[in-house]
């Protein structure tokens, strides 16, 4: 139950913080487990985009879910071994798809350790992280869903942005820091 009231205070502070009407599914005593998310609709203006896998919304700091991209001074290496600011090309990547829809829609999946809201969000009728992954400017998230796996190996397959060439996993570069 400590969980849900988490996950309940947040979509208070959510709908405070203007980001229009939150349905959340009812949880009885007999729930086993956290009902499976919040859907979060209304107008979310974003007034920052801090790197290729997260937002912020005034002082409201948004982790896109299922995904982990590049970070803003990571590196990769091309099919030639040059070296390209791919973090920066995943910021800049996102940058066009949130300036591509009038508003986001976003569901809360999770709150993470460092207070981050963590949602899957939709620019319109495209969904920014399988936008990011079919890009291969960012990896799906395994170690938290499956969901963008199938969008990773079509990346991977096309050799697409950061499977052109030589790349670090952005958890093994940020551990390495």
């Amino acid at each position: 139950m400590k969980i849900f009231l988490r996950f309940f205070h947040y979509a208070i502070f959510l709908s405070i913080l203007g980001f229009g009407s939150i349905h959340a599914p009812k949880a009885t005593a007999n729930d086993s487990q956290l009902p499976e998310n919040f859907a979060i609709s209304g107008s979310v203006t974003i007034t920052r985009i801090s790197d290729g896998d997260s937002l912020r919304s005034g002082k409201l700091r948004i982790r896109l879910f299922g995904i982990d991209a590049p970070e803003k001074k990571q590196q990769c290496t091309d099919a030639d071994g040059t070296k390209w600011d791919c973090g920066m090309a995943a910021q800049k990547a996102l940058t066009a798809l949130v300036a591509s829809a009038p508003q986001l829609q976003c569901d809360l999946i999770d709150v993470d350790r460092y207070g981050r809201v963590v949602m899957r969000c939709f620019a319109g009728k495209t969904d920014l992280g399988a936008a990011l992954v079919q890009a291969g400017l960012a990896l799906a998230y395994r170690q938290y869903s499956s969901i963008y796996s199938a969008d990773e190996e079509s990346a991977k397959t096309a050799k697409l942005g950061m499977w052109a060439g030589a790349f670090t996993a952005p958890w093994a570069w940020r551990r390495s820091r």
